[in-house]
């Protein structure tokens, strides 16, 4: 199974879905991380922010990859805070898609707020969506951006499903007992921008969401299999 992880910031996939990650690599699955923005802004520190705190949580992300079994972290490098909703992203997000080829998506939540509480960023709506349309567009129909082609990635059809991954979570679970402490320490590798008991907090987020899925922790997703694998005969 080859996995495509599309985040905004460096440290979102840590949050939403690494212990997922964690077990996916070790049953022997190869997943690749896409990370749209630099991380430059993500401090109160104004004399951080910029090229320096970007080269930082590069550095960091590269870190909590390793951690969790992922060797493959791929950069675009948007500015922090700027993200839109462009063909230009759309492209770029395409562009990993069709080098990847996914058998399974990892997409941010694109909705302007989740569940009845969390004000959703907007790097995360542009880009979660601009990922979802990959799947029905530009990333496997030749018609979308026949540059790519020129430069040699074909269209990928061969996607199973995607995973819409946020704090909102959704009816499906993973059990992530066996990688608790892994997504732990890959939150934790992310010095610039956790400075409080992320542990305690997500030992007891994962624990609540297990509790339906008769886990003692997990992490949970709306699934969206494609019309070929929702359709297709066992």
């Amino acid at each position: 199974m080859r996995v495509l992880c599309v985040s905004a910031h460096p440290d979102d996939i840590e949050f939403s879905c690494s212990g997922s990650v964690a077990a996916w690599t070790d049953a022997g699955d190869e997943v690749t991380y896409c990370i749209v923005t630099d991380g430059s802004t993500g401090t109160a520190d104004a004399e951080l922010a910029g090229s320096k705190l970007a080269q930082i949580r590069r550095d960091e992300t590269l870190e909590a990859a390793s951690i969790v079994g992922v060797t493959d972290v791929r950069f675009l490098d948007y500015r922090d805070g700027y993200v839109e909703y462009t063909f230009d992203l759309r492209r770029d997000i395409a562009r990993v898609f069709r080098d990847v080829k996914p058998h399974r998506l990892m997409a941010l939540d694109p909705g302007p707020i989740l569940g009845d509480w969390f004000v959703n960023h907007p790097d995360h709506r542009a880009v979660g969506q601009a990922t979802l349309d990959v799947t029905v567009t530009a990333g496997t129909t030749p018609g979308h951006f026949p540059e790519l082609l020129e430069e040699g990635y074909e269209p990928w059809r061969g996607l199973r499903e995607t995973y819409v991954m946020g704090p909102a979570g959704g009816s499906h679970g993973v059990d992530i007992t066996a990688t608790i402490d892994r997504k732990i320490a890959a939150l934790q590798a992310h010095r610039s921008q956790i400075n409080w008991d992320v542990g305690t907090v997500m030992r007891r987020a994962a624990q609540m969401a297990g509790q339906s899925h008769g886990y003692a922790f997990a992490e949970t997703f709306r699934v969206l299999p494609t019309m070929e694998a929702r359709f297709a005969d066992d």
